[in-house]
């Protein structure tokens, strides 16, 4: 037996995304994140579609593929400090249960605010640039990938 030191057997940084509940509040957070963007007056379902595509998108984005480390002390010594969000995932193994709900997931709101926009070109032209900012990362041949420098240090 040691004393003093941590042992830890999963990253606490990542261990609640693999919770069925944790799929269930995400969820429900973007039905929640329409509601409000449907709501504001004179908003047409379109235009709802494409906020909440688009905030979900940017802020995927931020939380999962920009910011790194670990908020938590976790005692991994340091080794998650250079590694995403998104990288720490399942130790970043691919194509796990988890990665797929979170890739899967974008592109339903993608083909729902295509839907309801009566899948018009300046939707589409709107909604791309924010969907590939997202669904790119997430692909295997950019694990651990920085481009142009960007998120380096």
């Amino acid at each position: 037996m040691q004393v003093g030191t941590t042992t830890v057997e999963s990253n606490p940084n990542a261990i609640y995304l693999e919770s069925r509940y944790f799929w269930i509040a995400y969820t429900a957070s973007v039905c929640f994140l329409h509601l409000m963007c449907s709501c504001v007056p004179f908003v047409s379902a379109s235009t709802g579609w494409l906020c909440t595509l688009n905030v979900h998108n940017i802020g995927n984005f931020i939380v999962f593929h920009y910011l790194r480390g670990s908020p938590f002390g976790s005692g991994d010594q340091g080794e998650n400090r250079q590694l995403t969000h998104w990288e720490q995932i399942n130790h970043g193994k691919q194509w796990t249960n988890t990665r797929k709900f979170l890739i899967i997931f974008p592109i339903i709101l993608f083909l729902l605010c295509q839907h309801y926009s009566g899948y018009s070109f300046e939707v589409l032209l709107l909604a791309m640039p924010s969907f590939l900012l997202q669904f790119i990362p997430k692909q295997p041949f950019m694990h651990a990938k920085r481009l142009f420098g960007i998120n380096k240090y």
